[in-house]
């Protein structure tokens, strides 16, 4: 446990400091104040470390997995502001939200600046070494997460409204909602590093179940 914290340490000082790089040209602008917030305020940064970790499993560099491993945590973020908004939420990472601080308006404004870096991130492995038929593939993971994810909370909240949910339906919407950009985390890494299709998909079924039981722990504890 003390080799995965350090781990964990590592990681996420590097995505912080990559962060910054992404953001700071125009801090001082209420658009990027607002985008950078919840990501200068925190977080695990567990879905980039499993970007990281996925690439060195299959024999590839953290350094040509960052920009993959950025793209993902700025997805991430995008979600959790759009969800913030939708949630009525006012506190996120132990700071006022988004659009607590900023207003609703500029909160999506900010949440689609988000999305946009995500692919401008994942964008940047063109300037590397990895093969051009790897980086198409990333960038459709990407994509396929994107889609995955929104299909997911709109299911969420479509299950709000209903006192009948069967339990195959909640497993379906916590994949989509959460799984399903575990599982992008680890394909990325694994396609960029290098696997092969078998590595690729192992990784990828081992972070379906990990987000499932993830975010099954995380709707207990909202309960209790």
């Amino acid at each position: 446990m003390t080799l995965l914290h350090e781990a964990l340490k590592r990681c996420t000082e590097l995505v912080n400091q990559a962060l910054l790089e992404v953001f700071n040209p125009k801090l001082g602008s209420p658009l990027y104040e607002a985008a950078y917030h919840l990501l200068k305020a925190g977080g695990k940064r567990l879905r980039p470390f499993l970007t990281l970790q996925s690439s060195l499993a299959v024999g590839g560099s953290e350094d040509d997995a960052m920009p993959a491993a950025l793209a993902i945590e700025l997805l991430h973020n995008f979600t959790l502001v759009h969800d913030d908004i939708i949630d009525k939420d006012e506190v996120r990472r132990g700071v006022p939200t988004v659009h607590t601080k900023w207003g609703t308006e500029v909160a999506i404004i900010a949440g689609d600046l988000l999305f946009a870096k995500a692919y401008e991130a994942l964008l940047m492995l063109d300037k590397s070494k990895i093969e051009y038929d790897r980086i198409v593939r990333a960038l459709k993971l990407l994509t396929w997460g994107s889609i995955t994810v929104a299909e997911g909370q709109t299911l969420d909240i479509e299950f709000e409204k209903r006192f009948d949910v069967k339990e195959e339906e909640y497993l379906e919407m916590i994949e989509k909602k959460t799984a399903a950009l575990f599982m992008v985390s680890t394909g990325i890494g694994a396609t960029i590093g290098g696997g092969s299709e078998n590595d690729i998909q192992a990784l990828m079924d081992y972070a379906k179940y990990m987000g499932i039981a993830f975010q099954i722990r995380d709707d207990i504890l909202g309960l209790i």
